[in-house]
């Protein structure tokens, strides 16, 4: 379960990193929902939810359930270097440093090798959610993704890079820093292999207002679980 845990908001975590993060950008404070569709290893599709809370050097991801798997909490906390993976259901959680979960993360969802990613701007248009954004298509041997993205939202993509860190994509999909430089912020992306849809992220909701802090902390009841504890 911690390996699906881990492993299952990377694509939408992936995709919001290949935005450009300048540093003297202002922060972006409030919440960001997605619908995404993936696939189990029958290549059956899955549908989840996934809402981000941003607040400074915190981010708090959670997921509703997908397939026979229950919904799954991360708290991200930049400030201590640490992410928590809550289990609601049992009251405990587990602790890994950032660095190690990020790079884990990262390493296991590269696909597409060593091939060199090819980008093309369509030049195309649309307006999604008030932003107007462009269509862009990057394309390997195995597979292609379509990206519809903004240059409108440096505050969001600035802060998703703060807490995520912009090391996170070294071992992942080579098209993420290809990407970056073109500075849009990803509001809906789809990947196919050989015409079928195994990944996709469709940004439905971005409401920039204050959140509490207590949002970014472990219930007092909860109970750290060790790695002996979860072999068990």
């Amino acid at each position: 379960m911690l390996k699906r845990t881990v492993i299952r908001p990377h694509f939408v975590i992936a995709v919001l990193m290949c935005s450009v993060a300048p540093a003297a950008v202002a922060q972006f404070e409030g919440v960001v929902e997605s619908r995404n569709v993936t696939t189990d290893e029958t290549g059956a599709s899955q549908e989840f939810v996934m809402t981000m809370w941003i607040k400074g050097d915190m981010v708090k991801i959670q997921t509703s359930a997908i397939g026979s798997q229950p919904g799954s909490t991360m708290i991200y906390r930049n400030d201590r270097h640490v992410v928590w993976i809550v289990n609601d259901v049992d009251k405990t959680y587990s602790e890994m440093r950032q660095e190690d979960s990020v790079a884990d993360t990262a390493g296991r969802s590269d696909r597409r090798g060593v091939d060199t990613p090819v980008i093309r701007r369509t030049k195309k248009t649309k307006k999604i959610l008030g932003y107007l954004c462009e269509k862009i298509i990057v394309s390997t041997p195995e597979d292609e993704t379509e990206i519809w993205g903004t240059k409108a939202l440096g505050r969001l993509a600035s802060s998703i890079s703060r807490v995520f860190g912009t090391e996170s994509s070294e071992d992942g999909d080579a098209w993420t820093d290809e990407l970056s430089s073109l500075g849009v912020f990803p509001l809906i992306a789809s990947t196919k292999v050989r015409g079928e849809v195994v990944e996709s992220q469709t940004v439905t909701k971005i409401e920039a207002r204050t959140l509490p802090e207590g949002l970014f902390e472990l219930p007092s009841e909860y109970k750290k679980q060790h790695v002996g504890d979860m072999m068990k």
